[in-house]
This record gives C-alpha cells, sequence and structure tokens, in this order.
C-alpha cells in the first residue's frame, strides 16, 4: 500500500517553486532532481515518522535513502531481526539513538548515537535500535535500493502536517514495531525476525562491550564487507583534499567503501569552505550519487540550473551527468552516497593526504 504526504508549494523557498529540478515528490524514475527536507511522501509506523528522499525506482534500484523522525521511546523501534540482501547504514542527523549489532556468534555490540554517528549493519547481521531522545531524527542508507517498499506495507497511516512538522509531537504511545507474528512473515521484504535475539544494556559512556573506543579514541572502518563498523563523529578517519585547481578545501571522512560494500556503493561525509562557480571542477561519475546537507549551504551546478541546498535537503545526481558543486558559506558538510566504488569520495581520498582534523587548515 502507497500514502501520500502533503505537497505545499506555499512553503518552498521561491528557487524551488520555480527550478525544473526542485520537486516536491520523489520521481519514480530516473533523473536528476533536488527535493527540500520534509517533502515528498511520509508514512506513520506507530509514532515514527518515514520519508524516502531517494527510493529504488529513483535511484534505479542503486539505493535507498530515508529519514525516520519520532520522539523518544521506551521501547524498541523494531525487534531484533536481520536483512540477507541488503546492506543498512545508520546516520544520526540529530537527536540520539541507541544501535545493537551482531554478527553470527560474535560479540554483541551497542552503541549510542549522537548527531554525526554511524553505525553499519551488513548482511546478515542482527540488529534493533530505540529512539531515545525527543526529537531525534536517524538517516537510513540502504543499499541495494527499494527497501521502502517494508515501510508502504507496514504504514498504518499516511502522515500529513500543513505546517510540514516532522512528527507529531503529541506521541500517542502506539508501537512503532510490528508484534512478533507480523514481523515473522516479512521474509518477502529481506526481514528475518530474530526473537531469540536479547540486546545487552551495559552501555557505559555509550558503548559496549567494555573496552570499545567511543569518543576515547580513532573509530576504524570495517576491514572486509562481512562487519559493520560504529564511528563516532569526527573520529573516523579522515582525509584532506586541497589545491587551487582543486576548487576548494575539502575532508572526506568515508563509513563504506568499494572494500565494505563488495563493490556496490561508498558512503562518506564531505565538509568544505566557502567556493564559488568559477572554481568548482565539473565532475561526472558513472553511478548515480545523492548529497544530504547537514550543515551549512552546498550549492550544485547541474542542466545548466544552479540548486542551493540547504541542511536535510537532498539532490540526486544520475550516473554520468555533468555537474558541480561548492560550499555557500563559511562552513558546509554533506553527506555523499554513491553507486559503485568509484565516486565522488573515493576519488578525491585517492588524490588527498590523511588528515587528523574535520576542518582544513588556516591558510
Amino acid at each position: 500500500m502507497r500514502f501520500s504526504s502533503f505537497t505545499s508549494y506555499a512553503l518552498l523557498a521561491p528557487l524551488a517553486a520555480c527550478s525544473s529540478i526542485w520537486v516536491t515528490e520523489v520521481p519514480d524514475y530516473v533523473r536528476p532532481y533536488a527535493i527540500p527536507q520534509y517533502q515528498g511522501r511520509a508514512v506513520s509506523i506507530g509514532d515514527q515518522v518515514y520519508r524516502f528522499p531517494v527510493t529504488g525506482p529513483a535511484s534505479g534500484g542503486a539505493f535507498t535513502l530515508l529519514g525516520t523522525n519520532a520522539p523518544a521511546s521506551t521501547s524498541l523501534g523494531v525487534l531484533p531481526h536481520l536483512h540477507e540482501r541488503h546492506y543498512e547504514n545508520f546516520f544520526n542527523f540529530k537527536g540520539r539513538f541507541q544501535l545493537w549489532s551482531q554478527y553470527g556468534n560474535e560479540t554483541q555490540q551497542t552503541r549510542i548515537l549522537g548527531p554525526g554517528d554511524y553505525g553499519g549493519v551488513p548482511e546478515n547481521t542482527i540488529h534493533t535500535f530505540q529512539i531515545l531522545d525527543p526529537d531525534t531524527e536517524m538517516t537510513g542508507i540502504i543499499c541495494p535500493g527499494g527497501f521502502e517498499d517494508l515501510f508502504y506495507a507496514l504504514a498504518n497511516a499516511n502522515y500529513t502536517s500543513s505546517t510540514l512538522s516532522p512528527y507529531n509531537p503529541y506521541p500517542s504511545n502506539a508501537s512503532s514495531t510490528p508484534s512478533a507474528s507480523v514481523i515473522s512473515q516479512l521474509t518477502s521484504f529481506d526481514v528475518y525476525a530474530e526473537l531469540s535475539f536479547v540486546e545487552r544494556s551495559d552501555a557505559v559512556n555509550g558503548a559496549a562491550p567494555n573496552g570499545s573506543v567511543w569518543r576515547t579514541g580513532a573509530n576504524a572502518i570495517s576491514s572486509d564487507s562481512i562487519h559493520g563498523a560504529f564511528i563516532a563523529k569526527d573520529y573516523g578517519p579522515k582525509y584532506l583534499y586541497s589545491g587551487p585547481a582543486k576548487g576548494s578545501y575539502q575532508v572526506i571522512q568515508p563509513f563504506v567503501t568499494g572494500l565494505q560494500s563488495a563493490g556496490n556503493y561508498t558512503l562518506s561525509t564531505i565538509t568544505l569552505d566557502k567556493g564559488s562557480s568559477a572554481t568548482a571542477p565539473t565532475l561526472s561519475f558513472p553511478g548515480h550519487a545523492a548529497f544530504e546537507v547537514l550543515d551549512g549551504k552546498v550549492i550544485v551546478n547541474m542542466l545548466n540550473e544552479t540548486v542551493e541546498l540547504l541542511s536535510g535537503d537532498v539532490v540526486f545526481i544520475p550516473g554520468n551527468t555533468t555537474y558541480s558543486y561548492y560550499g555557500g558559506v563559511a562552513y558546509n558538510k554533506f553527506l555523499h552516497i554513491s553507486q559503485g566504488e568509484v565516486g565522488l569520495d573515493v576519488t578525491m581520498m585517492a588524490d588527498s593526504i590523511s588528515w587528523d582534523s574535520p576542518v582544513w587548515p588556516t591558510s
């Protein structure tokens, strides 16, 4: 089943109203587009609201990008389960949530994720989560695309708001997770219930097991494609891409490269200084890509149009599309997803130096 969300052209910025790249509903085929934060189809599952700025059809099956907004809950957001064909990535946009994961018989891991933190859940890894803060937003990146069909099937209502409120501020305390009997019937959506899984409750300083490195030292990305990684904001590997011919200073922080995804996609954050269209290089990559702005303003030139993206806005760039981008204010940051293993982030990392700071040099 599918539900249509509220659309209000009056609440969009003037540029969004007149540009052919800006949309208020995600296309059902591959094309360049930008969508403002909290626009597009939205569905409710209990008190959780799900939106899908990039869907399977929009990305040609490459990946799904979704946002989950919800108030705090004393219950799990979903019962423990695993996926056999989908790699699920959790990125904290705001608030806090706790993520548990376990691969096979290995030690169960858990972290409390704050803004900018990341947790990766590869195929065949048991996982679940719990929303902890009153105003929490999770960004999910799931590969391959099409996983949004699960949420359409589970939704108990469409979500509408004439004010574009991210979620209902008056929680109903209705369960946001399907019952054990329902989740056990979701194998057609690549959801396999693991109801015997018991989530550990000993996350001292936000992490378990004891001795876990979490805001006390560097976090490494995974060394293979079967294990996920937890990476606290700015504690993962960093690379500085710079030089007058390259447009601007940029710091790339990878979460997933072709090694971790078995060549299917890459995922990173990219932080950049203020640039200009005159110095922004022209780019094109074979795989589809998307940017979600986390901070500042990112300006993208594509198909003879200029789109100014603010926090939470998403742009989708089909493979082999020529584009350029630059930072519109002093500090800018976006989440980057790319199909395949040769995208913007990995290409820049190959021409970068290892760096020890989340920002660029002073001169």
